[in-house]
């Protein structure tokens, strides 16, 4: 764990009052997209990650910068790199258990906005980390890790990252939730898991309304969890006509979205369902 630095934040940058709805018009707008196709960058902050970063830093939130090679060579000044970025909340009484939630900062089309993917999920975390830092250690049910993953349009490189520090015992016992389309709707569901897994119950038991639905979806990052036999699934939210869409037909146009120079703000971003999207996930690890 070398290549992980310690961040001990300072930087005033204006962006610690902001939520989730406000951070994606933000990122949506204003922050410049970089897609490397999986092949990394010799520098790999990019523009979106270091949105992420000057947010958690406004905050006074600690984070951890963790930079990896790209092609799983050697880490080296001349090799292209993959990043990153881990903040952890530490529960009061001593817990190996730890609740992981995921979304990936890459995008595929630098060329589109990437509301539903995968910005919305990245702001909806970092404004997740601000009502965290706000809940006394004595609340939370165990550890919670904040992860903004690299790579997941090019094989989750970013996910398989933590599967292997998950090997090495850096996280112990996690429950992995990765975090895709949740810019928009009421309608949650999950994929990966059945009824009877604890993941699926924990999320339909910390809903403040609505029901659960188990879909299959497209790719994403938690595949590569579950393949190392960890308790992982992927979840977001849909609006009603696109849920029933999914149930009738298995496929719906907010996941058409993905990847296209339609993935706009004005499209999809809805304040008031981030706003309840995040109170639920703080649900998930708070008693």
């Amino acid at each position: 764990m070398d290549n992980i630095k310690e961040k001990n934040p300072t930087e005033e940058v204006g962006l610690n009052s902001l939520t989730a709805y406000e951070h994606l018009r933000n990122m949506c707008k204003n922050v410049r997209n970089e897609s490397s196709s999986g092949s990394g960058f010799i520098n790999p902050i990019t523009p979106r990650l270091e949105y992420i970063m000057k947010s958690l830093a406004s905050m006074g939130i600690s984070y951890e910068l963790d930079v990896f090679e790209a092609h799983n060579g050697e880490l080296s000044n001349s090799s292209n790199k993959l990043a990153n970025v881990i903040v952890k909340f530490n529960a009061e009484r001593e817990s190996i258990d730890c609740t992981i939630f995921s979304a990936h900062h890459d995008i595929a089309n630098a060329k589109s906005e990437n509301c539903q993917d995968n910005t919305a999920s990245v702001c909806n975390l970092i404004e997740l980390c601000s009502l965290l830092q706000n809940i006394p250690k004595e609340n939370l049910k165990q550890n919670v890790i904040i992860a903004f993953t690299d790579c997941e349009e090019v094989g989750g490189r970013g996910m398989t990252r933590i599967v292997e520090q998950i090997d090495e015992g850096i996280y112990q016992y996690p429950s992995i939730y990765a975090l895709e389309l949740s810019a928009n709707g009421r309608n949650y569901w999950i994929e990966g898991v059945s009824e009877h897994d604890k993941l699926f119950k924990s999320l339909q038991d910390s809903m403040l309304e609505g029901e659960l639905t188990i879909v299959n979806t497209p790719y994403n990052e938690s595949m590569n969890a579950r393949r190392s036999q960890l308790s992982a699934c992927c979840i977001g939210i849909l609006p009603d006509t696109d849920m029933e869409a999914v149930k009738s037909q298995g496929y719906c146009g907010t996941w058409g979205l993905c990847h296209s120079f339609e993935d706009t703000f004005e499209r999809s971003a809805n304040m008031e369902d981030m706003k309840h999207f995040n109170e639920t996930l703080l649900r998930i690890v708070t008693k």
